[in-house]
């Protein structure tokens, strides 16, 4: 491409071919870097790449959507629950191709398909929790006040209500702030290149953990591995001055930190499961985690398999939704491998991840912690 002159009718495909094969379909997870011998993360040169794209109209929608987040959440459990009716009525594979007539003619980047993994919209309203001698703030992610559980799992408790009752159970209760809706770790807006929604979030998100927390002297805990990633690097990344020093002083906790280092030894854990499938996340890997996510399902569990072809599950997000080939390609191997065998559970630390998950092996993934609770329920 950089042998062609600005005019040149083959420099017009690559860009064409390039904008699906490396821009588009790049999950931008940095995975890559653990991988490559000098640490290189193309994940960060797609972000960028994204980001020159947007065009000034773009950047402030993007910007709106950030400012109106609670909103959109709304809006998005709203969809889901009016996809489920009408798919109860016309059938499952008619409501997919609502969306994908609409893609046929909009865009493949920008309107996602309707997965048969697709899980049924998470309770509008968390669970109810107190400020006073609690151990930790707990923020649900925005992808588990959006998406409920799997379809084929019993839709109580939720990730939060079961993430709420077991840390209790351990002694350490959790304190969900009353305005949590409407905050996000940023990611979705770095990820697809949206520079000023992505820093009125950042702000936005760190000045509220400074207050929930009541200036770091209280740990925020945090229960989806790309998000507790996404506010060490998204957020932090966005600030400056005083913000940034501020944010530094708050200890941040994804759940599997949480559950392996401070409640797991607090709890008392009955009959194991026989077998246990677990789907490590990018994220995980990033935070140095995905050894105590395997150590607290071998807690759980008798037999605890890990696919040797387990890499990025492709999802990134929503991406794997734009382009369901990604999950597909990602997953395959894993798919093959865990084969006709019973697992117990089937888990992760991740919303989406564990929709393309199931999307293409089958089986409902679903938190680790989901798997905690009942197993230590009295």
């Amino acid at each position: 491409m950089v042998r062609q002159p600005p005019s040149s009718p083959l420099l017009a495909v690559l860009l064409e071919q390039y904008e699906h094969d490396g821009i588009q379909t790049c999950a931008a997870d940095g995975i890559c870097s653990s991988s490559c011998p000098v640490g290189i993360d193309t994940g960060t040169l797609i972000k960028e790449l994204r980001r020159r794209e947007r065009t000034p109209r773009e950047e402030a929608a993007g910007l709106r959507l950030a400012q109106r987040y609670e909103a959109v959440e709304r809006v998005a459990r709203g969809g889901l629950r009016a996809g489920h009716l009408a798919a109860s009525v016309l059938g499952q594979r008619a409501v997919a191709e609502i969306p994908a007539a609409v893609r046929r003619r909009v865009s493949t980047d920008l309107v996602p398909t309707w997965p048969a993994s697709m899980p049924p919209a998470a309770p509008g309203r968390l669970p109810d929790t107190s400020r006073d001698g609690t151990a930790a703030v707990y923020l649900p992610a925005c992808i588990n006040r959006i998406f409920g559980n799997p379809g084929a799992l019993a839709s109580h408790p939720t990730l939060p209500e079961a993430l709420v009752a077991v840390s209790a159970r351990g002694g350490l209760p959790l304190w969900i702030p009353g305005d949590a809706a409407g905050h996000c770790c940023a990611t979705p807006w770095s990820s697809k290149g949206y520079a000023r929604g992505q820093a009125y979030m950042a702000r936005r998100t760190a000045a509220a953990l400074w207050r929930w927390s009541d200036g770091g002297a209280l740990p925020v805990m945090i229960d989806a591995s790309s998000c507790a990633h996404g506010l060490h690097t998204d957020v932090a990344g966005s600030l400056e001055g005083e913000a940034r020093e501020r944010f530094e002083q708050i200890e941040i906790l994804d759940s599997i930190a949480w559950v392996h280092d401070r409640l797991l030894p607090r709890l008392e854990i009955g009959a194991r499961a026989a077998r246990v499938a677990v789907h490590p996340t990018c994220s995980a890997g990033h935070l140095g985690l995905t050894g105590r996510l395997v150590a607290i399902a071998e807690r759980l569990a008798e037999e605890v398999t890990v696919p040797v072809s387990t890499t990025c599950c492709g999802m990134a997000g929503d991406r794997g939704m734009l382009h369901p080939e990604l999950p597909a390609s990602a997953l395959r191997d894993v798919d093959r491998e865990l084969g006709g065998r019973h697992f117990d559970a089937c888990v992760s630390s991740n919303r989406t991840c564990e929709i393309g998950l199931e999307q293409e092996t089958g089986r409902p993934y679903a938190s680790f912690v989901l798997l905690l609770e009942e197993l230590t329920r009295r």
